[in-house]
Protein backbone atom coordinates (compact mmCIF):
# COMPACT_ATOMS: atom_id res chain seq x y z
CA UNK A 1 0.00 0.00 0.00
CA UNK A 2 1.15 3.30 -0.73
CA UNK A 3 0.61 6.29 1.16
CA UNK A 4 0.62 9.59 -0.59
CA UNK A 5 0.92 12.93 2.18
CA UNK A 6 -0.36 16.23 0.36
CA UNK A 7 1.44 19.13 2.30
CA UNK A 8 -0.10 22.47 1.52
CA UNK A 9 1.24 25.65 2.84
CA UNK A 10 -0.06 28.95 2.94
CA UNK A 11 1.54 31.64 1.90
CA UNK A 12 0.49 35.23 3.24
CA UNK A 13 0.12 37.67 0.25
CA UNK A 14 1.50 40.64 1.71
CA UNK A 15 4.21 42.49 2.32
CA UNK A 16 6.94 40.96 5.10
CA UNK A 17 7.72 41.84 7.92
CA UNK A 18 10.58 44.39 7.80
CA UNK A 19 13.62 44.73 10.29
CA UNK A 20 14.60 48.28 11.06
CA UNK A 21 18.22 49.04 9.11
CA UNK A 22 20.57 52.37 10.27
CA UNK A 23 21.10 54.12 7.05
CA UNK A 24 24.14 53.17 5.63
CA UNK A 25 26.68 56.51 5.38
CA UNK A 26 26.93 57.40 2.07
CA UNK A 27 28.51 60.98 2.48
CA UNK A 28 32.21 59.81 2.39
CA UNK A 29 34.44 60.17 -0.70
CA UNK A 30 36.86 57.27 -1.57
CA UNK A 31 40.25 58.85 -2.50
CA UNK A 32 42.64 56.27 -4.75
CA UNK A 33 46.44 57.10 -5.01
CA UNK A 34 49.75 55.76 -6.24
CA UNK A 35 52.94 56.80 -4.74
CA UNK A 36 56.51 56.44 -5.48
CA UNK A 37 59.32 58.13 -4.26
CA UNK A 38 63.07 58.99 -5.75
CA UNK A 39 66.12 59.50 -3.93
CA UNK A 40 69.26 62.16 -5.02
CA UNK A 41 71.43 62.03 -2.21
CA UNK A 42 69.47 63.06 1.08
CA UNK A 43 66.88 64.70 -1.30
CA UNK A 44 63.69 62.65 -1.62
CA UNK A 45 60.74 63.14 -3.37
CA UNK A 46 57.56 61.49 -3.69
CA UNK A 47 55.54 61.67 -6.73
CA UNK A 48 51.41 60.92 -6.29
CA UNK A 49 48.63 60.36 -8.68
CA UNK A 50 45.50 60.88 -6.84
CA UNK A 51 41.74 60.68 -7.75
CA UNK A 52 38.62 60.57 -5.72
CA UNK A 53 34.98 58.86 -6.66
CA UNK A 54 33.89 62.38 -6.98
CA UNK A 55 35.04 66.28 -6.40
CA UNK A 56 36.46 67.13 -3.08
CA UNK A 57 38.32 69.29 -1.15
CA UNK A 58 41.07 67.80 1.02
CA UNK A 59 41.73 70.13 4.11
CA UNK A 60 45.14 68.42 4.28
CA UNK A 61 47.59 66.20 1.70
CA UNK A 62 50.74 64.83 3.15
CA UNK A 63 53.03 61.62 2.99
CA UNK A 64 53.75 60.64 5.82
CA UNK A 65 57.38 59.22 6.39
CA UNK A 66 58.11 56.87 9.46
CA UNK A 67 61.98 56.09 10.43
CA UNK A 68 62.90 52.16 11.95
CA UNK A 69 61.86 53.91 15.88
CA UNK A 70 59.21 55.32 14.48
CA UNK A 71 60.54 59.01 14.42
CA UNK A 72 58.25 61.37 12.12
CA UNK A 73 59.60 63.13 9.17
CA UNK A 74 56.42 63.90 7.23
CA UNK A 75 56.78 65.76 3.85
CA UNK A 76 55.36 69.24 4.58
CA UNK A 77 51.36 69.07 4.28
CA UNK A 78 49.41 70.49 1.39
CA UNK A 79 46.42 72.44 2.06
CA UNK A 80 43.05 72.58 0.03
CA UNK A 81 43.74 70.33 -2.61
CA UNK A 82 41.25 69.54 -4.90
CA UNK A 83 40.85 66.11 -6.52
CA UNK A 84 38.09 64.55 -8.42
CA UNK A 85 37.74 61.49 -10.63
CA UNK A 86 40.45 62.68 -12.95
CA UNK A 87 44.11 61.36 -12.08
CA UNK A 88 45.88 64.24 -10.55
CA UNK A 89 49.34 64.17 -10.00
CA UNK A 90 51.68 66.14 -7.11
CA UNK A 91 55.32 66.01 -6.25
CA UNK A 92 56.23 66.21 -2.70
CA UNK A 93 60.12 67.32 -2.01
CA UNK A 94 61.51 66.21 1.54
CA UNK A 95 64.69 65.31 3.27
CA UNK A 96 66.11 62.39 4.77
CA UNK A 97 69.71 62.58 5.69
CA UNK A 98 69.97 59.66 7.83
CA UNK A 99 70.93 56.43 6.82
CA UNK A 100 67.87 53.91 7.35
CA UNK A 101 64.75 52.09 5.73
CA UNK A 102 62.58 54.23 5.82
CA UNK A 103 57.97 53.76 5.78
CA UNK A 104 56.15 56.02 3.72
CA UNK A 105 52.14 56.62 3.24
CA UNK A 106 49.80 58.56 1.87
CA UNK A 107 47.07 60.38 4.60
CA UNK A 108 44.64 63.10 4.40
CA UNK A 109 42.22 65.04 5.74
CA UNK A 110 38.62 65.60 4.83
CA UNK A 111 36.53 66.99 7.35
CA UNK A 112 37.77 66.19 11.13
CA UNK A 113 40.00 62.46 11.71
CA UNK A 114 42.95 61.63 9.49
CA UNK A 115 42.91 59.06 7.07
CA UNK A 116 45.45 56.72 6.00
CA UNK A 117 46.00 55.03 2.84
CA UNK A 118 47.84 51.75 2.44
CA UNK A 119 50.04 50.49 1.04
CA UNK A 120 52.82 51.69 3.55
CA UNK A 121 55.52 50.94 1.33
CA UNK A 122 59.44 51.58 2.24
CA UNK A 123 62.46 53.15 0.83
CA UNK A 124 66.05 52.54 1.59
CA UNK A 125 68.33 55.55 2.16
CA UNK A 126 72.19 55.13 2.03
Amino acid sequence: MILAVAVFAIVRMSTPDLVPVAPVNTGGVTIAGQLTMTQTGPAVSAHLTISADRAATLRQLVVRVRDEAGGAHDFPALANVAVSTTPRELVFNGELTTPGTYTYYLAYQLTGDWVSLPPWQTIAIR
